[in-house]
């Protein structure tokens, strides 16, 4: 009698045991951005690559600075109007296009340099309409 109930007790607990590992992690779910949070659309004006992989757009008749982070995160800054030098801040960045420097700064943080790329050459074999 006591070998019945013994095999009826462990063998569930056996069976539960080698169930309840661990399953291997997933890969999160792929979350859209808010709209807020998406870079705004448009051509760009200007492209500047900076110090530590990060790269700044100015888009929308240079009215916004597309902060591409080398983490994988972007920041939209708008163009403080009539600035001296050209400035564009918001969230604690601020990207500055100075007479001799250009520079993507942090509020507390670090200041990085940065260079503006030539514009990608037209397209030789594109047809002009």
């Amino acid at each position: 009698m006591k070998s019945v109930v013994l095999s009826t007790w462990i063998l569930p607990a056996l069976l539960l045991a080698a169930c309840s590992g661990e399953a291997p992690p997933q890969a999160p779910a792929e979350v859209p951005a808010p709209a807020g949070a998406r870079p705004p659309e448009g051509p760009v004006d200007a492209t500047y690559l900076c110090d530590g992989g990060h790269r700044v757009d100015l888009v929308g008749g240079r009215a916004f600075a597309r902060v591409a982070m080398s983490d994988g995160r972007v920041a939209r800054l708008g163009s403080i109007g009539r600035s001296e030098p050209p400035t564009w801040s918001d969230v604690g960045l601020r990207f500055v296009v100075g007479s001799d420097y250009v520079e993507l700064s942090q509020d507390g943080g670090q200041t990085l340099r940065c260079e503006q790329q030539a514009p990608e050459a037209a397209d030789p074999d594109a047809v002009a309409s």
